[in-house]
């Protein structure tokens, strides 16, 4: 398949996440997954895309060896791999700063990019050519989606439920986020837009880019693209990934 914009998009790939709701000593991207570790799995995905450009890694920094190390064994990098530039770089305390250092990471010639948590393993290729081929298109922020299944209620602070809320412009937000570069470097030079003062924390890049006045849509997202955060996360996602054999074996 020919690619109709290369070497134009970068991934972020936010692996600097510390795990402790897993109960792991280890970072969450070097939790295992089915036998795989979770940064295993993303980046066996990323490598296998129908494109390519630049791929950075943010890993927390004294795991940065370990994870570099990883990559190389299991995919066997270098600095480029299938057309891919890849670097592996020290995250940030906050996740905003992770996002900001793997974007100083990029090459000068990468317009667009993508946000992707290492934390979602089993996120489908289609959806990360769907957010990068939505954000060509409409030049905008892309997150891709689902709706909301579950009753919403909302509660006081005691537990009572106070009344249910509508779900029906809900959405559940996910990753890869894509933003076209330029954008998303705003976002992230303007530390006042981050609100540091605002009862409702910042946890993504759609947040920061729709708070300096970006457009945000969306496509659909994945079951598949369920995020780790506890160990009932990694059983759902396990059971996942032995019924599709995403996690039979480290890839080769």
């Amino acid at each position: 398949m020919t690619d109709p914009h290369p070497a134009r998009t970068g991934i972020i790939l936010v692996a600097a996440g510390r795990g402790e709701r897993l109960g792991a000593e280890l970072p969450k991207a070097l939790v295992h997954l089915a036998a795989r570790t979770l940064i295993d799995h993303a980046l066996s995905t990323i490598v296998s895309l129908p494109w390519s450009g630049d791929l950075v890694v943010v890993a927390p920094e004294a795991w940065r060896g370990a994870i570099h190390h990883q990559a190389h064994q299991t995919h066997g990098f270098a600095s480029v791999t299938d057309g891919w530039r890849i670097t592996v770089v020290a995250g940030g305390v906050e996740r905003h700063e992770s996002v900001r250092l793997g974007l100083a990471a990029m090459g000068d010639d990468i317009d667009t990019v993508l946000v992707h948590d290492a934390a979602r393993p089993l996120t489908p290729d289609t959806v990360f050519t769907e957010v990068r081929d939505a954000v060509h298109r409409h030049r905008c922020g892309v997150v891709p989606a689902l709706p909301v299944a579950d009753t919403l209620k909302s509660v006081a602070a005691d537990g009572t439920i106070e009344h249910t809320i509508d779900r029906g412009s809900l959405i559940a937000v996910q990753t890869p986020q894509g933003f076209p570069r330029a954008l998303l470097e705003r976002a992230h030079a303007e530390p006042e837009q981050r609100a540091p003062h605002s009862p409702v924390p910042v946890t993504d890049d759609a947040e920061l880019v729709q708070r300096v006045g970006g457009v945000v849509r969306t496509v659909p997202g994945s079951m598949r693209a369920h995020k780790v955060t506890t160990p009932d996360d990694l059983k759902l996602l396990e059971a996942l990934a032995v019924s599709t054999g995403s996690g039979t074996k480290a890839s080769a």
